[in-house]
């Protein structure tokens, strides 16, 4: 993203589902990139590992309608498969997906895969269209 935009942005990470939403609902962004599979809580020493969530990303999506603050949405997962319902939907077809089940537009999906960069002009292509 620095590179993207040149460090003219600020970014601000999370790594877990209640940390997110409290971050997303303290502040207006104009982007939030997404990991469906975020975890449960904060890694924290004494505090137990975090657990992935299949659908935790879909809550902090949801934190972002609710908010209306107008904050763009891409979602990166490593998963071939966003878990919708209980039902696996493929990343290409989840944007498509999340606006019919659930009224919430969404600027990309895009599956994020180790040693290849197609994720990066994935994001790229998204946030040119923003």
């Amino acid at each position: 993203m620095s590179d993207i935009f040149q460090n003219r942005i600020e970014i601000f990470g999370s790594q877990a589902l209640a940390s997110a939403t409290a971050l997303l609902a303290s502040e207006a962004f104009d982007l939030a990139i997404i990991d469906m599979s975020i975890h449960s809580h904060e890694p924290e020493a004494g505090a137990g590992s975090p657990l992935p969530l299949s659908s935790g990303g879909l809550d902090v999506l949801f934190e972002i309608a609710y908010t209306e603050n107008n904050t763009h949405c891409i979602i990166l997962t490593q998963y071939p498969d966003i878990e919708i319902e209980s039902l696996p939907i493929p990343v290409e077809l989840a944007k498509k997906e999340i606006l019919e089940k659930f009224d919430v537009t969404v600027a990309g999906c895009v599956r994020y895969l180790e040693n290849d960069n197609q994720w990066k002009t994935d994001i790229t292509a998204i946030l040119e269209q923003l």
